[in-house]
C-alpha cells in the first residue's frame, strides 16, 4: 500500500504456513482492516523498532495507540470503519451467541494445542517465535502466552492436572462447536449470506490455525476436511478473496506491505528500553539459576 494512502499503522505479530500472523487476535485485526478497507500499513513485530515501542496487536492513528483487537475494532468503528452496520437485532444476538461459543469451547483448545500441549510447544511454536522475534521480546512474548493459555486452563479445570484428561474434554468441546458452526454456515458464502462481518472474522481467525499449523502431536486439519468440509472452503474464501498474497510456504510474510525497519532508524529511547529489558532478562536468569544470590 502506497505511503501517500496511509492513514493508520497496524503493529503484528508475523505470520507463516499460509497465516497472516500466528496471533489469533492479530489476525483479527488484519482481516477486519482488509475487509474494511481501512487505509492501514501492516508492520510486523520482527524488529526491534515495533517490538519496542509497540504491543501486539496496536494500531497507530498519529499520537493515539489503540491495544488489542477489541479497542482496535471500536475505534475503527468510531471512524466509519463499521462492517457490522445495518445487522438487525437476530443477527447481532446470533453475533454474541457464536463469539461466546468460538471463546469458550474453540480458543481454550487452540491455547492449549499451541503452548501447553509439550510437542508441539517446544518443537513448533516456542522454536518459531524464538527465531522470527527479536531478542529479548522473544522471550518475553512466548513466557507471556504460555503463562496466558496455562491461566485460562487452569481456570476451567482447576482440579484437573492431567493434560491428557484436559485435552479430551477440550476436543470434545471444540468438536461439538465445529460442528454447530458447520451447520449455521451451510452452503452460504459467510454466515450472514454474501457480506463478511466480524463473527466472520471471528471465526476464520480461530479455524484458520487448526487448518494451516503443521502441529507435531495433533493432526486437526484432516478432521476438517474430513467432518466439515465447509468450514474449510470457508477459511480458503476469506484468503482467495482478502489476502490472495499468502502462499503456504514456511516463514511467509506479506511482503508488500511489510514495513522493512533499519535498525539506525530506531529511536534512542527505543534502544535505552531495549537495553534495559536485555539486562533485566540476564539478570533474573542469573539469579533464577543460583549463580548470584541476593542478600
Amino acid at each position: 500500500m502506497a505511503n501517500e494512502t496511509v492513514e493508520f499503522r497496524l503493529n503484528v505479530v508475523p505470520g507463516d504456513f499460509g497465516l497472516v500472523s500466528l496471533d489469533p487476535e492479530c489476525i483479527q485485526s488484519i482481516l477486519y482492516t482488509r475487509i474494511a478497507k481501512v487505509p492501514c500499513e501492516v508492520r510486523f513485530s520482527d524488529s526491534y523498532k515495533v517490538c519496542t515501542l509497540f504491543s501486539t496487536p496496536s494500531l497507530v492513528d498519529g499520537k493515539k495507540v489503540l491495544k488489542g483487537n477489541q479497542e482496535i475494532t471500536q475505534y475503527l468503528r468510531s471512524k466509519n470503519y463499521n462492517i457490522d452496520f445495518g445487522l438487525n437485532g437476530m443477527k447481532c444476538s446470533t453475533t454474541m451467541a457464536i463469539t461466546s461459543l468460538v471463546q469458550e469451547k474453540i480458543r481454550p483448545l487452540l491455547e492449549f494445542v499451541m503452548w501447553i500441549d509439550k510437542r508441539n510447544a517446544e518443537e513448533l511454536i516456542i522454536p518459531w517465535h524464538m527465531k522470527v522475534l527479536r531478542l529479548p521480546f522473544n522471550y518475553f512474548y512466548t513466557n507471556r502466552h504460555k503463562k496466558d493459555a496455562e491461566n485460562l486452563i487452569e481456570t476451567m479445570y482447576p482440579y484437573e492436572d492431567n493434560p491428557e484428561v484436559i485435552k479430551d474434554y477440550l476436543n470434545k468441546a471444540a468438536t461439538e462447536a465445529f460442528s454447530s458452526l458447520s451447520s449455521l454456515l451451510g452452503e452460504k458464502d459467510y454466515y450472514f449470506e454474501h457480506s463478511p462481518t466480524s463473527l466472520d472474522i471471528l471465526v476464520y481467525a480461530y479455524l484458520a490455525p487448526f487448518i494451516k499449523l503443521p502441529f507435531v502431536s495433533v493432526d486437526i486439519g484432516n478432521m476438517f476436511t474430513n467432518l466439515w468440509p465447509n468450514l474449510e472452503k470457508f477459511v480458503k474464501r476469506i484468503d482467495a478473496k482478502f489476502m490472495p498474497d499468502l502462499t503456504d510456504n514456511a516463514r511467509n510474510v506479506i511482503q508488500s506491505e511489510r514495513n522493512l525497519v533499519n535498525d539506525e532508524e530506531v529511536s534512542i529511547s527505543a534502544v535505552i528500553i531495549l537495553s534495559v529489558s536485555a539486562v533485566t532478562l540476564v539478570m533474573t536468569f542469573i539469579v533464577q539459576r543460583g549463580f548470584f544470590r541476593l542478600r
